[in-house]
């Protein structure tokens, strides 16, 4: 097979893949069907058609990779991509085949497996590895490449394209299965795709190996100085809370697990104890991604001072995007996809000089009960700024779970604000937490977050399996202190104002009063960790798996960017 057409066929196996991440948020999107029986039959006609298109592209993409691996093998390169590709389509068509009665089951159970079954595609994994071919060949035969990819307008600047930002938004999860050389090759591809230019050099900077403490922190962020057309550009990457399992560079399933806890408690710490409450002994990482970013900004300064520096992040990452321009200003533009918010204490603590006394009053009373991304408020602490910093561009979907987040004192945005959504679409979670919860009850909320992360410090050195099982102790001990004053009226009302907004938000399966009443019961005798864990305790058995998994997915980048502006 000549390189044309193993590259028309890994753009045709590309585009496979894509569908298939489309097709899994669609199928998410029909989750909310399944808790209306009214829409049952609309339910099974979706049904079919989605598990009709998933055997079309499942059926594509063996067809496509069995042609790859007939004659690309004389390649090393290309055919240790494709036989990892081989692997994951092997996986994925024993793991259907396991469950023989999938077409036989109830509507609700074939959504839910179809999910199952997309996700056993390793999506993200499988698009990378195609990818990383292209970008091989890319770098080998940039005109082969060039006159077979799709057409598409010339951008004078990549960050001009919408996918060129999630793009490069998605490495910071996916880097674990790149060398420095790959990284390389893809960005440059990348940028060929997304702006149909040559990039002529890509310099990449890893705040992991910038910073010696960064990994101990939990904090990640790259950076990579592009040139195009002697005009230099930097985009700096900062990585939000989302921890995996898959590392491959990880043999020991333990050792994975241990990380992965780690990762995500240390991300966690920083998201409740530095960001939400304000807390600033434990904001290690706003530090690192300040110093990241003043150390990337000389660097790139020093090869180029004309360079136009972005920023970027998901998450956790957008919030450093907006915390680090409001403290230095050292972007020229910005990026947010769902951001964490801006929180007001660490604003204060590190830069008392940006505002005046007054103004300081004015906007810590101005956040302290407000949701600020409310346009009218957040117009009020942009005039308090004195600048609304435009350059940053912020999009959430409308009923993202970090939107939560801004219900809680002294939290707000800098820069513009854009919501997605689906057309035509009920969504059942619920974002604004101010109609159930009074301001008191919000500030024992976060005080039981703030406990849950002073207590896990004792063990914070320790493996992970060591951190989950003291996850598991605190939470206990909490819930049975709650139920030690469940009898008095205040904490009936703070109870019953939780419940009915995990049942509004369809988190709970449970009513208010079945929730109540399942809790006095289950902790009237005493319970341990381990048969908690194992689902003996009807309390947990109200969680609704299928929406928690849904939240989280639409929050994701995996899921948030097929919602449409």
């Amino acid at each position: 097979m000549e390189t044309t057409v193993i590259i028309s066929t890994l753009f045709r196996l590309a585009k496979v893949f894509d569908d298939m991440g489309k097709l899994l948020f669609k199928a998410h999107l029909d989750v909310p069907l399944t808790f209306d029986r009214a829409q049952s039959q609309a339910l099974l006609r979706r049904n079919n058609r989605l598990e009709f298109s998933y055997q079309q592209l499942k059926t594509s993409k063996t067809k496509l990779l069995n042609q790859l691996l007939a004659t690309a093998g004389a390649d090393p390169y290309l055919w240790t991509k494709l036989r990892r590709l081989q692997a994951l389509d092997v996986a994925s068509l024993a793991a259907v085949q396991a469950n023989p009665q999938f077409n036989r089951q109830r509507k609700i159970n074939r959504l839910k497996q179809l999910i199952i079954n997309l996700q056993n595609e390793k999506i993200n994994e499988s698009t990378v590895l195609t990818k990383q071919a292209l970008a091989y060949l890319y770098h080998v035969a940039p005109d082969k490449v060039a006159a077979t990819s799709k057409p598409g307008p010339i951008l004078a600047d990549p960050f001009d394209s919408r996918a060129f930002k999630m793009d490069m938004m998605a490495l910071n999860y996916l880097d674990q299965y790149f060398n420095v050389q790959e990284l390389q090759y893809y960005v440059k591809y990348l940028v060929f795709i997304h702006a149909h230019q040559a990039a002529e050099a890509v310099i990449h900077y890893d705040a992991r190996t910038v910073l010696p403490n960064a990994e101990q922190t939990g904090f990640s962020a790259v950076a990579y100085y592009v040139t195009l057309n002697r005009q230099s550009y930097t985009y700096i990457s900062y990585k939000g809370t989302e921890g995996t399992m898959d590392d491959p560079r990880i043999k020991s399933f333990t050792q994975r697990l241990d990380n992965y806890v780690r990762e995500s408690y240390q991300d966690w710490k920083y998201n409740i104890d530095a960001m939400l409450i304000g807390n600033t002994e434990n904001d290690e990482q706003l530090q690192l991604a300040r110093r990241f970013t003043r150390y990337v900004v000389r660097r790139v300064r020093r090869i180029n001072p004309a360079t136009i520096i972005y920023g970027l992040g998901h998450s956790l990452g957008g919030h450093f995007v907006q915390t680090v321009q409001l403290l230095d200003e050292p972007f020229d533009g910005g990026y947010t996809l769902n951001a964490a918010p801006v929180q007001l204490k660490q604003i204060k603590h590190y830069r008392p000089d940006l505002l005046s006394a007054s103004k300081w009053q004015q906007l810590f009373a101005l956040t302290k009960h407000n949701n600020t991304q409310d346009p009218a408020v957040a117009m009020q602490v942009h005039a308090i700024l004195g600048h609304n910093y435009a350059t940053i561009e912020n999009e959430w979907f409308i009923k993202d779970l970090t939107r939560i987040y801004f219900g809680f004192p002294y939290t707000f945005y800098i820069g513009t604000a854009r919501y997605l959504n689906a057309k035509n679409w009920h969504y059942p979670f619920v974002t604004d937490v101010a109609p159930y919860l009074r301001k008191d009850e919000i500030q024992a909320y976060s005080q039981f977050w703030g406990n849950l992360i002073r207590y896990l410090k004792r063990v914070e050195t320790r493996n992970g399996s060591l951190m989950l099982a003291s996850l598991m102790t605190y939470g206990l001990q909490t819930l049975r202190e709650v139920y030690a004053a469940i009898k008095t009226e205040q904490a009936q009302q703070i109870f019953a104002a939780y419940a009915r907004y995990l049942y509004d938000a369809h988190i709970f399966k449970d009513t208010p009063v079945q929730v109540q009443t399942n809790f006095e019961r289950e902790l009237s005798r005493p319970r341990t960790a381990l048969r908690v864990l194992q689902g003996e305790w009807p309390f947990l058995k109200s969680v609704n798996n299928e929406m928690v998994e849904t939240v989280i997915f639409f929050h994701t980048i995996e899921g948030a960017q097929y919602f449409t502006r």
